[in-house]
């Protein structure tokens, strides 16, 4: 499964981006630069602006599976000097733009990781128990988090331990879900 951008701003999308920012979210094309990278949005946006003049602006991603749930990725955009926002990082999915929710208190530092951030749309337990599971396993991985990994490294013995059942439900709600 692969989120994707909201197709409209609707009242739950604004609902939804008003717990994480009070700034409006807005469509911003995508057009990946030719030396951007999958993932790499903060080093991209400053990149293409070192090359081209502006500024990385930054904020959210907002993705959206309908029925199921909305999901909120820490992003950056390029700003061009003629103010023009266009995001140069390939997505998944290859949409044509991406919902950017912009946040001022939550620019880009190399020493924080930011999770993104979920909300169920609907009323489905199962969405529910899902994105409970998501932060609990987030719980666990993020003490192996250290600035500038691509990738975690392996769990102790206990953390497995802890995440397989988590990993198995996971996959169970998962294809319920679908």
């Amino acid at each position: 499964m692969i989120l994707g951008p909201p197709e409209q701003i609707d009242s739950a999308t604004r609902a939804f981006c008003a717990t994480i920012s009070p700034e409006t979210p807005f469509y911003v094309p995508v057009r990946p630069a030719p030396a951007s990278k999958p993932a790499y949005c903060f080093d991209n946006s400053v990149t293409y602006a070192q090359a081209n003049g502006g500024e990385a602006v930054y904020g959210w991603a907002i993705w959206h599976w309908p029925g199921r749930w909305f999901e909120a990725e820490h992003h950056a955009v390029w700003r061009s000097p003629d103010g023009d926002l266009l995001d140069v990082t390939p997505q998944a999915g290859d949409p044509v733009r991406v919902l950017f929710l912009p946040d001022p208190s939550a620019p880009y530092d190399p020493s924080t990781f930011r999770p993104n951030i979920m909300a169920p749309d609907g009323d489905s337990a199962d969405v529910r128990e899902y994105i409970a599971l998501v932060a609990q396993r987030g719980d666990i991985t993020r003490t192996y988090w250290e600035p500038g990994m691509d990738v975690l490294p392996l769990f102790s013995a206990e953390d497995q331990r802890r995440l397989d059942p988590i990993d198995a439900r996971m996959a169970e709600l998962r294809a319920a879900i679908a």
